[in-house]
């Protein structure tokens, strides 16, 4: 076997490959929202031995299709509204006060905010116009689903309430510029294309102060209070406003503490459109340039091409005279080796390609780690 050393113009390393495809199933991109589902026994099952210990549907829902996990919704406020007291099996009377809707603001925050920011900030009416909300609904996507990205410009989020239905891309085809977190506004992907609502040409997009998108993080953040009067997710009149004071609903009616949260899920649910996300992985590879010239590999050993001496021709001989002066192969195979001869890779080419002394190949192999 003949072996070829590659040189250092013939590798070309630390090349980033974008994959692409949809979050769901085997890689749609779209979903039925009616067809999401939660865990029944999520918010009953305790995370630790004792009976005081915090069952984990208190901080978080997780929302499936079958049963894949797609991505987890919370509640959080950083005035601890909507915590619970009671945390005992069968919602006891046994109050232990957990904080966990303030925890949950804080650990957002803490994770994506900038440091010395207090509270979440949304566009209403332009990027240059902020609100601040101290209640959010998250929701946070898995990670070995969304892999290294969820694509800015794809992914749309729809809510149904007592007002109606309401569809929410990001902002980033509209701001045409790359970054670590987004807006939403009011639209819809068509045919993989996000399209902006623009109330009849009279605007560029329709900030509402809604939400933000983190593409790297897997994570939504909507603003609960103008979510909550927008689409009417707890009712009419709403229930997540700004005259909510600490612990409201949750000290005084046991076991609401999940209400909310609830309400959101299934806000999410009775959505008519389609959930809609795409995901990117980035693949690191190598590129190898295979040159061969044009006195290479113009002779085989293949059984096809020299006599295996029970033709009544000598062993090795080439079997058809033609082929001595003017040599043809078909290149359908390239191996890559070590310094060791160790086979480590093989390429196959998409169809055999000839070679022969009148011209030369350059065959190019990736190899995605």
């Amino acid at each position: 076997m003949i072996f070829t050393q590659f040189t250092n113009d013939d590798v070309v390393l630390g090349k980033i490959n974008q994959v692409s495809s949809g979050i769901f199933g085997t890689g749609s991109l779209t979903l039925a929202q009616s067809t999401l589902n939660t865990s029944s026994i999520q918010a009953t099952t305790l995370t630790g031995s004792s009976v005081y210990d915090v069952k984990n549907g208190q901080y978080y829902l997780d929302v499936y299709e079958g049963s894949d996990q797609y991505f987890s919704i919370a509640y959080g406020d950083y005035y601890n509204s909507g915590s619970s007291y009671f945390d005992a099996i069968n919602n006891g009377t046994a109050q232990v006060l957990t904080n966990e809707t303030k925890i949950i603001y804080t650990q957002y925050k803490n994770i994506l905010l900038q440091p010395g920011d207090k509270f979440f900030s949304f566009a209403t009416g332009s990027t240059d116009i902020t609100v601040d909300s101290s209640a959010i609904f998250a929701v946070n996507f898995v990670a070995d689903k969304f892999q290294d990205q969820i694509d800015p410009g794809q992914i749309q989020l729809n809510f149904s309430g007592s007002n109606g239905q309401y569809s929410y891309i990001d902002d980033s085809q509209v701001i045409n510029k790359q970054q670590n977190v987004y807006y939403l506004i009011s639209g819809s992907i068509v045919n993989g294309v996000p399209i902006p609502y623009t109330n009849d040409n009279t605007i560029s997009a329709l900030y509402d102060g809604i939400g933000l998108f983190y593409p790297t993080n897997g994570v939504v953040i909507l603003n609960a209070i103008k979510l909550d009067s927008k689409v009417g997710i707890t009712g009419n009149p709403p229930e997540i406003t700004n005259t909510r004071s600490s612990n409201i609903n949750s000290t005084t009616r046991q076991g609401y503490w999940r209400d909310w949260i609830t309400k959101f899920f299934k806000s999410i649910k009775r959505a008519t459109k389609n959930i809609a996300v795409r995901k990117s992985e980035f693949v690191p590879s190598t590129n190898y340039f295979i040159r061969v010239k044009n006195k290479q590999f113009n002779y085989s050993n293949n059984p096809t091409f020299v006599s295996d001496g029970t033709d009544s021709q000598i062993k090795g001989t080439i079997i058809y005279p033609e082929l001595i002066s003017n040599p043809r192969t078909y290149i359908t195979t390239v191996g890559l080796y070590n310094s060791n001869n160790e086979l480590l890779a093989i390429g196959k080419l998409s169809k055999p390609t000839q070679k022969s002394f009148d011209n030369e190949l350059l065959i190019k192999v990736r190899i995605d780690f």
